[in-house]
């Protein structure tokens, strides 16, 4: 997402390739893992009755107070997400996750609000609370390929898993095997994972309509790139920078949509770009 801003230095594409490098392949004995867990929140008696927004506001209130060891955010439809810290070990993060969530199951319990395990909403039309510049920016940005993007951004949810990338060198934990058979993974775990089979309460014909629905999506941004490529850097690199630019950040509302621009030809044109 650049940023309009007149009074910084432009950003060159071989510098935005050098970022993308070195962040997304940083290379070492593959030990930590982390965890972000989303769950969609509806009444705790009566799931067909929306969630009023105060009361979804207080009880998130509540819980942006607790003791927490993760991080937690909300997205944009109400959906809460915990995102945890790197841990030494799969034991000391499902233990951290499991203590984070217990604690905020029981607070947002209190203004009778549960917690709901689906990859995407089985009762109710897609909603957003959220109302930021930014969030408003990407639902105008997704509307032009059609309703699949209100439903991502408010009515899906997911649990994503952060590992290492692996050694540099080849071998069955070098990030080349691995980038390899993450690839190779994908398909299986949304089949032995898939909880989204709804949609108003009727089957849509999908174990995962929450799949059905990123597959909707700008393909520059939710397709995976190649995974046969002999360099995975190059791979990963070369799909940031051909991405579609979805919006420009900037001090004023609404923010800057252009059409049909990716990240490479950004910059290129020499936008300029604030950190």
């Amino acid at each position: 997402m650049p940023h309009r801003q007149h009074t910084a230095r432009a950003v060159t594409e071989a510098e935005s390739e050098d970022l993308v490098r070195g962040i997304c392949f940083k290379t070492g004995p593959p030990r930590r893992v982390g965890v972000e867990l989303e769950w969609l929140l509806h009444d705790l008696h009566d799931p067909l009755r929306p969630v009023a927004p105060a009361r979804m506001r207080a009880a998130a209130a509540r819980a942006r107070a607790l003791p927490l060891r993760s991080a937690l955010t909300f997205e944009p439809g109400g959906q809460l997400e915990l995102s945890s810290l790197p841990a030494e070990s799969l034991t000391a993060c499902v233990a951290d996750t499991a203590h984070d969530l217990a604690l905020t199951r029981a607070a947002l319990g209190d203004f009778g609000i549960a917690l709901a395990g689906h990859g995407k909403d089985p009762w109710h039309m897609p909603r957003r609370l959220l109302r930021e510049a930014r969030y408003d920016a990407m639902e105008s940005y997704f509307d032009r390929g059609g309703p699949a993007g209100r439903t991502m951004m408010s009515r899906t949810a997911s649990v994503q898993v952060c590992v290492d990338a692996g050694h540099e060198e080849p071998g069955p934990l070098g990030y080349g095997r691995r980038w390899r058979l993450a690839h190779l993974l994908g398909a299986v775990l949304v089949a032995a994972f898939a909880n989204s089979p709804l949609h108003l309460g009727r089957p849509t014909g999908w174990r995962s309509a929450r799949q059905a629905t990123w597959a909707q999506l700008d393909p520059g941004r939710v397709f995976a790139p190649p995974d046969d490529c002999a360099d995975p850097r190059a791979a990963w690199t070369a799909y940031a920078l051909d991405a579609p630019v979805m919006c420009v950040r900037a001090e004023d509302e609404p923010w800057e949509m252009p059409e049909a621009l990716s990240f490479r030809a950004w910059a290129r044109g020499c936008l300029l770009y604030t950190s």
